[in-house]
């Protein structure tokens, strides 16, 4: 079943300089949660139940120049850890949440020098 877990704001396509005319739904689907559990089981099951909030609250949004996906970073000072959801359009014009991970505070740094990553608060 998909659900609509938010959006790629106003505010993310200026700070990422995207070419979308207007806001466009995040879904996340059965297939992609089978995905990060599968994948990244661990970061799943400590941070599953938080995906729309790093959506809709991140501390970074990047674009993936490898990818094409957009990643919306939330930083977890309690733990220090950096957590990531990539979104990906289909070809059919769907934004898909793919993936979720935790990052190294090096691997941001590395973003943020690169011009990948811009603060979103």
């Amino acid at each position: 079943m998909n659900k609509q877990i938010g959006k790629v704001n106003y505010k993310v396509i200026q700070l990422l300089s995207l070419n979308y005319t207007k806001e466009i739904p995040i879904i996340l689907g059965d297939t992609n949660i089978e995905h990060m559990k599968k994948q990244h089981k661990e970061d799943y099951e400590k941070y599953g139940q938080d995906i729309s909030n790093i959506v809709n609250n991140p501390t970074y949004v990047a674009r993936n120049p490898n990818q094409d996906s957009i990643e919306y970073i939330k930083e977890y000072k309690i733990d220090n850890e950096f957590v990531l959801v990539a979104v990906r359009i289909t070809n059919k014009g769907t934004m898909f949440a793919r993936t979720l991970f935790t990052m190294t505070e090096r691997k941001k740094n590395i973003y943020l020098k690169n011009g990948y990553a811009k603060k979103y608060k």
